[in-house]
């Protein structure tokens, strides 16, 4: 047999879907916090309603923000879908409209952009195509009900390793990125950020130290290159996975990162074999944890123990909703079988090429900033989309000229004017960002006005604790510079 056709063989092979049944449930209760968030914190008016402006990701400039009205909707209409998702009910329609609806939501500002939120991007498109309702969906756990034993699932190979694949993504190129001089030599930006929680229990004593910015610094950098490939070794993977519990808790006590550790932690169980989740219960069950034995029996048990009106109540309401679930066009399900045979007939027929273009292009992306000169840490060419995390600490100071090119007249423009909070520290040290609100301000006073404008940028920004370095050319007129991917000659080099 040549390699390549064993290559696609064991792609394709069967494994039981346990542990990607897990994860899909798991994933959909994250997804659920992770749009919920914005509603209970009130970042939906914050980010999105409050500001004037919104700066783009390129070639997304015709991207609106919606009525107040409608974009609350959508991230109620997440939450749902989220739920969905984790109970596998209309999978592959939840997946689809909670992948457009976060899409959109991160497409309407850059300065709200997070590396884990590309990751969730990511992890919805490859779970639109594999099949990660079969396990412990609401489905399977009715079958296992009336049945009173747990059918066994099939999904292929590729289903896991491709999931598995793209977690070790993110943690091999995140330790690459940190091979820089700043991280290796100065513990930059690590030492800035640990000095200011002195008051951690136990070892907080020790960030005031600055050996302390090397230890994490080299630790991190030797957890992220290497944990991936031992968590793939079978007697290596129970001391990886604690390293990765005890690493991510600890940055996510340490340093506001969100909802990403919490993400990796929960994604890195894909590297226990497929049946991990059966193990665990039957080492539970074993040892007396589960004293009602299966878990029908534990459901009659707690079900028999509740008052006879709310048993009725519910089994009439539980039997209306799966009457309604049964009809082919209520809920979506006729548009969902569509869905499925449109995934199965691709996969069968470009799967193994698909599989592979989708491996090629998240080897090669991340590694883009090398096409470009300079330190992509002061410029950021190539900086997003290629899991440089925790590489930076940049403060950026501001101001603009506008001058109308017919009369001479200046005016001196502070980002604040204009800017949120967030919007304002997001700009003043990414350039991208810097020639979009230039270009604001030029087209505004150049619709006021009707003259030509010209608009100037004095931007000073200190990077990892570095002195203050002029960061755009004040002499270049930013309205003639226009964004693209090549090398931004405007920003001036981090050294003098």
């Amino acid at each position: 047999m040549s390699l390549w056709n064993r290559y696609k063989s064991e792609l394709f092979e069967q494994s039981p879907a346990w542990s990607l049944g897990f994860f899909r449930f798991g994933f959909g209760i994250l997804l659920f916090f992770t749009s919920a968030r914005y509603i209970y914190y009130g970042w939906v008016q914050k980010y999105f309603l409050e500001p004037g402006f919104h700066f783009k990701h390129f070639g997304f400039s015709w991207m609106g923000v919606a009525p107040g009205i409608i974009l609350y909707s959508i991230f109620i209409i997440l939450c749902i879908t989220a739920v969905l998702i984790s109970l596998g009910v209309l999978y592959r329609t939840s997946i689809l409209i909670y992948w457009l609806g976060f899409s959109y939501f991160n497409l309407l500002d850059v300065s709200t952009y997070l590396n884990h939120y590309y990751l969730i991007f990511l992890l919805l498109f490859l779970l639109f195509w594999i099949p990660a309702d079969r396990c412990f969906s609401l489905s399977h756990f009715l079958e296992a009900y009336r049945n009173g034993r747990w059918s066994i699932p099939k999904i292929p190979n590729w289903s896991l390793w491709i999931l598995k694949f793209q977690i070790g993504c993110v943690y091999f190129f995140g330790g690459l990125a940190k091979l820089v001089p700043d991280w290796l030599f100065s513990a930059q930006p690590l030492r800035i950020w640990l000095v200011r929680n002195t008051d951690f229990p136990v070892i907080g004593g020790f960030f005031s130290y600055p050996i302390a910015g090397y230890v994490f610094s080299y630790a991190g950098l030797f957890f992220d290159l290497f944990v991936p490939f031992c968590l793939l070794k079978k007697n290596l993977r129970p001391w990886a996975y604690s390293f990765v519990l005890i690493f991510h808790i600890l940055t996510w006590r340490l340093f506001p990162i969100g909802m990403f550790p919490w993400i990796m932690i929960f994604s890195t169980l894909l590297f226990f074999p497929p049946t991990w989740p059966i193990k665990v219960r039957g080492f539970f069950k074993r040892r007396g944890i589960f004293p009602y034995g299966e878990l029908r029996n534990l459901f009659k048990t707690v079900w028999s123990k509740l008052p006879v009106t709310f048993r009725f109540l519910s089994a009439k309401f539980l039997l209306i909703f799966l009457r309604a679930l049964e009809k082919p066009n209520i809920w979506g399900r006729s548009f969902e079988s569509k869905l499925g045979e449109f995934t199965s007939r691709f996969v069968s027929r470009f799967g193994i090429w698909a599989v592979s273009i989708y491996i090629l292009i998240q080897v090669f992306f991340p590694l883009r900033h090398f096409l470009y000169p300079g330190n992509h840490l002061w410029t950021e060419q190539g900086f997003r989309f290629a899991w440089h995390i925790m590489l930076i600490q940049k403060n950026g100071i501001a101001s603009f000229q506008v001058v109308n090119l017919r009369t001479g007249e200046i005016q001196y423009v502070l980002p604040e004017s204009y800017l949120n909070e967030v919007q304002k520290t997001m700009m003043s040290t990414q350039p991208d960002l810097i020639l979009q609100f230039a270009h604001f301000l030029g087209d505004k006073e150049k619709k006021r006005t009707g003259d030509d404008i010209a608009v100037y940028a004095e931007v000073r920004v200190s990077l990892n604790g570095k002195k203050s370095l002029p960061f755009i050319d004040p002499n270049r007129d930013l309205m003639k510079v226009k964004d693209d991917f090549l090398h931004k000659d405007w920003i001036l080099p981090d050294f003098k």
